[in-house]
Parts: C-alpha cells; structure tokens; sequence
C-alpha cells in the first residue's frame, strides 16, 4: 500500500467512486431487465421502484469522481507532498487502467444515451457490457487486495496518514473538488428540470378544418415544425429501435398530433383463437404473464404530465414488487403509479381494438389502484377513465392458457374466411368480430375444422361514451411507417385528464405486436405554444 492510498483526497475520490459504480451498476441491472430477460434470474439483488433518479444522481456522483481525479493530475497536484509519483507497471495498475477504461467508457455512452445521440441500440449495448465489465473489475481489483492483505487493507485506504503541514494544499484539492461537485449537482437539477425535446405547437384559425384520418393531408402539417425523436427499448423492431416524428397544432380549443414512426409490419392479429383436437385454445406466447410479444397488435401510447422528471414523470417503478403491500406483477418488470395526489394523463392507441372506433384509450396514470378481488391483473396506478357506455371484449368466458370456450361464434363458417392467413403479421382488413354478427356458444354449433382461425375482439358497440371517448385518433399503415393522428380539447373540464397548456411535458412509445415491451426516452418532449401558421 503507497502514500497516495492514504491522502484525503484519493479517501474523497474513491469513496465516491465506490458509492456511484455500486449504485450505477445495481440500478442500471434494474433498469437493464426491461429488455433483457435472462437479468430476470438476479432480480432478487436488484433494487426496486423508481430506480431512474438513483441511476442519473449516481452517473452525476461518478462524473464528479472522474473530474475530480482529472484535477488530482494536474502538473500543481501531482508535485504535492503526499501524492505518488508514477510506478513501475505491475497486476494492480494494469487492472486499475482496465477499470478506469471501463469507467470511461460507462460515463461517455451513458450521457450520450441520456441526450439522444448517436445509434441507440449500439451505445447500449455498449454501455451494459461497460457495466459488466465493471463488475468482473470489482473482484479483479478489490478482491484481490482483499486476498492478499485480508482486513488489513481497510486501515490503508481509510485513515490518512499525512503530517498536519501536508494537509493544507490537500484540503484546497478537496474543496475545489466540491466546488466541483456542487457545480456538477446543479448542473443535474438544470438537465433534471430544463433539458427537455422542444415541441412547437403551432396555432391555426379555429375554423381550420383537420381530418383526424391518418393522412396529414392538410397544407398546415406540411407548414409544422417536425421534433424527431429516437427511441428505442421495444419488442420486435430492428434492434429495438423506432424513430418517431411528431408534429402539432392547437387552434384555441383543441390540439392536434401527427404521428409517424417506424415498423417494419402491420400486425393485426391480436391474440387470434385456433380450434385444436381439445377446443379453442389462445394463440399466446407471453400472454398468460401479461408480456406478449408475438400474437397481438400494434399499438403506441403518449403520456402528458405537469410533472416533467426522468421516467415519465417519476411513474415509472421497476421490480417485481415495488409497492410492498399490492400484489406483485406478473413479468417481473413493474408498475406505472403516481406517488402523489398528481394526475397523469396516458392515451393508448390500439390498431385494433380502437382505431375502428377512431379514438385512443384516454386513460390516467394515479395513486394506486385498491386491490380487486377476483382481478387476474392488478395494474397500480395505470387505469381507465370513466365511460358511459361502448367497449370491446374479449371473445372467451374464462380465460386459460390452454384451452378456452368462446363467448360466440359465426352462425356461418365463411364469415373466418378472412383470417385464415399467416401470422403472426396477418394483415386481414379487420381483426375485429361484431358481437351481433355472431351468435351464442354452442357445441352443436362448433363445427369448425381443426386449425380455424378466429379474432378474439368483439365489439359491443361502435365505440366508447364518455371520458374514455376524449381522445379521437385515426391511424394508417403504408410502406413500414404508421402514421397517426390524434386530436383532444385543450382542456376537457374532467378529472381524470390534465389540461394541455404551454410547457406541459410528454413522452412516447412505440409497440410492435407487444403488449408492454415498449420503446422509450430518456429526457421528457416539452410542448411550446407557437406563432400562428
């Protein structure tokens, strides 16, 4: 053990250091099982809840670390008294080099991912093998120390050792490096509260006329700035990656979205039924634990909050269990909750079971949920707003992840004709089933050959009443792009929605077939109220 192991300053640094990689590496697993199951297996070591904020505060404590060893090399420093001199190369320094690289390597493609630059998916995975590497660093540099010295090493890199006279300049060191520190914390509430994608919202005459039709036809898109965004994260994209354009307008009373991003097929077929040799079974891969990423439908969501903090507005909570009293979900990866009286606005577009109604799902992210006996999903604080009337269900009795028995059936068996098709991308005109067009379940009447095809959506009415109805949205399909358009009054007067002003904060993401493995951002879109067209 050398000198520069028992200086306040290096006690300062790696203490830091040490405190930041520990939080860094367990939040950013955390966070890192969202699109890596296998990390499933290790989910017990992990944190739980809103683990976002932890791993943002701990990139900051590290940066502050790593800035604070750049000062401790400046020429003045390094002549200090009681700071090394350079050593000959030996295992630790080669394995310390290694781990400042990795640490290097982490910060760089984390702040880099945090602004949106650069290929998304490939800085990722840059940045979880930095992360891993870390780890395996852990053992190689401590461990081995602790193998070789056993408790004795403590007392080394925790007492400093310096005469008084040495500690002036160090303590100087020191609080420049606070200094430091405070200019770098500041900076994090700055990103934290100000760093946001801008949005312009251009006003247009209220007596403009936009047809909410997935077209974007209309000259005043065409005059609309465009934000494009990356995002990436989800199920089934190349890579896990969509890139998204949005455009909007707002007329005084209303505000309009157009809405474009990538996938690469339409996927129509939301857990379509097949008639097997025991019955109708659901044609699932995930489903049964509420993760389904093969037989369902596209789909894209948009959450507005007041609120414009990291993880969408702090809802986002990981883990099996983040709310110790509720019951625990079904994947593993969380609950989307408000833990405040503060009500989130979510709008869920579904390309099957709402854009024949022309609408989104209006929802709300609240407080959570009570719980519901008898309820096979609990879902915190991510629930519906009121309707009056209109819905969807679904077309089996009781559900089952083997076999099922419909709610109805065609009286004629032409009327499946249409969906005989491949899947899972089967781009039939419609995956939906008008409950009046069908009639009641009945054996007799099950007459269908083994292998038929069948949605699952039935429809009880045209579509939603109420506030659940708020939100009117139309979306097309062409050339490996959706195009959407949505449209909701500036302020709906219900509870159960915020209203849209200037500087509200929003978030988008995208679903290829999945039903919760999404694409996502870091850094809230913020909306700013422009000029007039």
């Amino acid at each position: 053990m050398s000198n520069r192991s028992k200086s306040p300053s290096w006690i300062l640094l790696h203490g830091a250091a040490v405190v930041a990689v520990t939080c860094s590496l367990f939040s950013g697993l955390r966070i890192a099982t969202l699109d890596k199951p296998a990390l499933i297996t290790i989910a017990e070591l992990l944190p739980q809840g809103e683990v976002h904020t932890v791993h943002f505060v701990s990139a900051i404590l590290l940066s502050l670390a790593a800035a604070g060893y750049l000062i401790s090399r400046i020429p003045y420093f390094r002549n200090l008294p009681g700071i090394s001199t350079p050593k000959p190369i030996n295992y630790h320094r080669l394995v310390t080099w290694g781990g400042v690289s990795l640490l290097i390597t982490s910060l760089l493609s984390g702040w880099i991912l945090f602004n949106g630059l650069g290929p998304l998916p490939w800085l990722r995975s840059i940045h979880f093998c930095s992360a891993i590497g870390l780890v395996f660093y852990i053992f190689m540099h401590g461990g081995v120390y602790l193998m070789q010295f056993g408790l004795r090493a403590l007392p080394f890199i925790l007492k400093p050792s310096l005469p008084k006279r040495q500690y002036l300049p160090l303590v100087s060191l020191s609080l420049g490096t606070f200094s430091l520190g405070f200019l770098l914390v500041g900076s994090w509430y700055l990103i934290h509260g100000y760093s946001h994608h801008p949005l312009a919202v251009a006003e247009i005459s209220p007596n403009t006329i936009i047809n909410i039709d997935g077209m974007a036809s209309e000259p005043q898109w065409q005059q609309a700035q465009i934000l494009t965004l990356r995002t990436d994260g989800g199920a089934n994209f190349y890579k896990g990656r969509s890139d998204v354009q949005l455009k909007a307008l707002q007329n005084g009373q209303e505000i309009f979205f157009h809405i474009t991003w990538q996938d690469p097929n339409e996927s129509l077929a939301h857990l379509p039924l097949k008639k097997t040799a025991e019955g109708w079974e659901i044609l699932q891969s995930g489903y049964k634990i509420f993760d389904e990423k093969r037989h369902y439908e596209d789909k894209f969501a948009i959450l507005l909050s007041e609120n414009c903090s990291f993880a969408a507005a702090g809802t986002a909570h990981l883990g099996q269990s983040p709310l110790a009293d509720k019951p625990a979900n079904w994947h593993g990866k969380g609950y989307h909750y408000s833990t405040s009286e503060q009500v989130h606005d979510l709008w869920h577009w579904k390309a099957v079971r709402t854009n024949k109604m022309h609408l989104a799902d209006d929802n709300f992210i609240g407080k959570p949920d009570k719980v519901r006996p008898g309820a096979r999903r609990y879902t915190a604080g991510y629930q519906q707003d009121s309707k009056e009337s209109g819905a969807y269900r679904m077309n089996w009795k009781w559900y089952s992840p083997t076999t099922i028995t419909p709610k109805r059936l065609p009286a004629k068996t032409d009327q499946l004709a249409p969906y005989q098709y491949s899947l899972p991308h089967s781009q039939s005109p419609d995956w939906t089933i008008s409950w009046f067009d069908y009639q009641p379940y009945s054996s007799s009447h099950d007459q269908f050959p083994l292998g038929t095809l069948m949605p699952s959506v039935l429809y009880t009415s045209n579509r939603f009443e109420g506030d659940r109805a708020d939100v009117r949205a139309r979306g097309i399909w062409r050339d490996g792009h959706w195009s959407l358009e949505l449209v909701r009054k500036l302020d709906t007067g219900s509870s159960q929605d915020i209203p849209i002003v200037d500087g509200i904060c929003m978030w988008v993401s995208a679903f290829d077939r999945a039903q919760i493995a999404h694409t996502r951002h870091s850094r809230a879109i913020q909306l700013s109220f422009d000029k007039t067209l």
